[in-house]
Parts: C-alpha cells; structure tokens; sequence
C-alpha cells in the first residue's frame, strides 16, 4: 500500500542512540520500507531520558549518529528530521534551551510521560511551562498508552485546549483490546487524535509498518480522516 505524502512522525530508526536501530544497516532498511510505503519526510525521534543523561550529552550521541546516518543515505532517499522522544521529568527544565528537541521547522516536541501517569495538575503545569520558558508545544506520544486519558477524554481535552497534539501509533488501531480500538476510534472521529506514527524500533517485533493501521482507520472512518491525519503530519513538517 502507498500512503500518499506520508510523514513518519514517530520512530527509533537513529542507529545505536536508543532500543531502535542497533546499526546503519537497519536504519537503511527500515527507512526503505517507510519509503516503499510512500513516506517523504521522517522524524527521528530517538528516547531522550532527561531523568537519566544530560541533554549536552544526548544532543552530542544523536546529532553523530544523524551525521553518520546521513552519509550513508542513498540519493531519493525521504528526508530525514532529527528530533526526540523526551520522557518529562524535572530536570528536563534545567536547561537554558531546548530548541534542538524541537521538531525542525516548528515549536512541537514528541513527549513521553510514565505508562501509570494520572496526568494530575502538576503534569499539566510542567506541559504548560514548557510553552511558557521554551515556546515549546508538547505532541502526546502514543496516549492510547495512558489509561488516565483514554478514560476520561474530558482530562484529554483539557491537555489539547492547552495547545498539546496527540500522536497515536498506527499498529494501536489494530492490535490493542478491542476496548481501545474502540475508544481511539471515537477520539478519531471526534478530533481528538492528530498525529499516527509507527514508533518503529525494528524489523520484526515493531516493524515500521502502516498498512494494517490505514485499512482499519479507512474501514471504520474513512479515507478523509487518513487525508486529515496525513494533512496534520505535512502541516507539522511545513518548515523543512
């Protein structure tokens, strides 16, 4: 299957920075299959632990790994978008700047929180203080992961009034309990996602692999709300 103008926006394809990609040689191929697949632009967004590695030393392990990848990449290749999945903690806002954990182009970072977040009051006063100190707009990685906002979509709708984006994996639509399945439905439906990535780390187990995703979506919603997300993803990359 070809997805139009497709934009990875989620995946550990960075060779040896994190649990994705242990070399340059699965790099290349996992970004060959994103491209047979018809991505143009992929966001690399290896783990960024604040709680656990300093960003002056993070920045300087991915920003080799990039340029090593780069010199590798064939000519025709999709261009690729270095950027981050930060895991929020205290020290995050430590630093002076965190520009570089921007997506390129745009104010937007990829955000990891605690699978057991109850995203309280003090999660949504560190997001909004990112906007606040940096100008930094959070995206939502994978909130089908979150029980605290799949249950309660009130709480989800407060974090995108706040000016957050939601990123969902696109396998979730397939692969999770059909509770979910149903849930991110809905939230699709009613707006409330708008950012599929495939938070590829491989390529078996977690294979960056759109296709069973897109169908499930065009099945239940329809080819305008795959337009829509794609839209959003190209929006999202508009600078680069």
């Amino acid at each position: 299957m070809i997805i139009e103008n497709l934009v990875e926006t989620h995946c550990h394809i960075m060779p040896g920075v994190d649990d994705g990609a242990p070399d340059i040689e699965t790099s290349l191929a996992m970004i060959e299959k994103l491209q047979r697949q018809g991505a143009k632009k992929i966001i690399l967004t290896p783990h960024y632990y604040s709680d656990n590695i300093s960003l002056d030393d993070f920045l300087r392990r991915r920003d080799k790994a990039f340029n090593e990848l780069l010199r590798e990449l064939p000519s025709g290749s999709p261009t690729l978008i270095p950027a981050a999945e930060v895991y929020i903690s205290r020290y995050l806002f430590n630093n002076p700047n965190i520009d570089e954990l921007k997506i390129a182009g745009s104010n937007y970072i990829l955000i990891e929180h605690p699978f057991s977040s109850s995203f309280s009051e003090n999660t949504y006063d560190r997001l909004m203080n990112m906007y606040c100190d940096y100008g930094a707009k959070p995206i939502l990685a994978h909130i089908e992961r979150y029980p605290a906002l799949m249950d309660d979509p009130y709480k989800l709708e407060d974090y995108i009034n706040m000016g957050c984006l939601t990123q969902v994996n696109i396998s979730s639509f397939v692969d999770s309990h059909r509770s979910v399945k149903k849930k991110l439905i809905k939230l699709l439906n009613t707006g409330h996602i708008h950012l599929i990535g495939s938070d590829c780390h491989n390529l078996s187990s977690r294979a960056p692999e759109y296709e069973n995703g897109i169908k499930e979506i065009i099945k239940k919603s329809g080819q305008e709300a795959v337009d829509v997300l794609i839209k959003n993803s190209n929006i999202l990359t508009s600078g680069i």
